[in-house]
């Protein structure tokens, strides 16, 4: 089982360069895209970009932007999803803070919202 967080970014993150330890980050192909993964020996840490974000996320997306108090934005102005996950959920909390890492780097430098779980 895994912690997944997802975000909608108005722009793409230039990977791995943006990510906390950039140079410890490998990459692995999942169906022809690149995954960044980084593994703490206990835990994983992935990060994948896609262009879009599933239509279905459109509705939450707007509500999410609406809980955050971003004004005048619209779901169609996020064109990039940003996965980023812990495996397993139960990782050290040191994952965890690297996720949030993670997290704050895309809502900085890719002008992103996490979507709410």
């Amino acid at each position: 089982m895994s912690l997944d967080q997802f975000v909608a970014c108005r722009r793409a993150p230039k990977l791995p360069d943006d990510l906390p330890d950039a140079g410890r980050w490998t990459v692995r192909m999942f169906e022809g895209k690149p995954v960044y993964v980084l593994d703490g020996r206990t835990w994983l840490l992935h990060v994948m970009a896609e262009t879009g974000y599933p239509e279905e996320l459109a509705e939450q997306l707007a509500d999410d932007l609406a809980d955050a108090g971003i004004t005048g934005a619209e779901p169609s102005d996020y064109g990039v999803m940003v996965y980023v996950t812990v495996e397993p959920a139960s990782a050290p909390e040191e994952a965890i803070a690297l996720q949030m890492a993670v997290l704050d780097m895309l809502i900085e430098t890719c002008d992103g919202v996490v979507l709410a779980n």
